[in-house]
């Protein structure tokens, strides 16, 4: 039979487990913070309320591969522009064409094609794009650190 102790220090270590840190010997785990975003935002009709908090260094031991592809998506000034459109709500292609001109049908495809291989963007009907729900405030997130970086206060 295990002691409270012995069960404690068991649920510490899956507990520490699962938020991606690893308990240090002796049961104990250091804290490294915690970064969080989130907020509320009202786009086109919609309510958006989002909460994540991740512990730097978890953050910094994911693999770079997924990150850099999204990145690398966002990245562009004609995807980027996409993603602000979209995250307001969803747009039919035409629109988006209108609001990107001088840009052709084809450029726009491909940039839509990019964003939605990232999981950036994704088609609910036929002709209409839209950010995933999931992916509205990680969007803005990464806008808003982006503009931090070029207007730093």
């Amino acid at each position: 039979m295990t002691t409270i102790e012995e069960r404690v220090a068991a649920l510490e270590a899956r507990v520490a487990a699962l938020e991606g840190r690893a308990p240090e010997p002796g049961g104990e785990v250091e804290e490294s913070g915690k970064l969080v975003y989130g907020g509320h935002a009202r786009f086109g009709g919609y309510r958006w309320s989002w909460e994540m908090a991740r512990p730097p260094g978890w953050l910094v031991e994911q693999p770079a591969g997924p990150m850099a592809a999204v990145l690398a998506a966002a990245g562009h000034p004609a995807r980027l522009r996409i993603l602000q459109l979209l995250v307001r709500g969803p747009r039919p292609a035409a629109e988006l064409q209108t609001e990107l001109s001088p840009a052709s049908q084809g450029q726009l495809y491909h940039h839509l094609k990019t964003l939605s291989s990232a999981g950036l963007v994704e088609q609910p009907e036929r002709g209409v794009y839209r950010v995933p729900p999931p992916a509205i405030f990680p969007v803005l997130a990464m806008i808003a650190a982006a503009t931090d970086v070029v207007h730093p206060r």
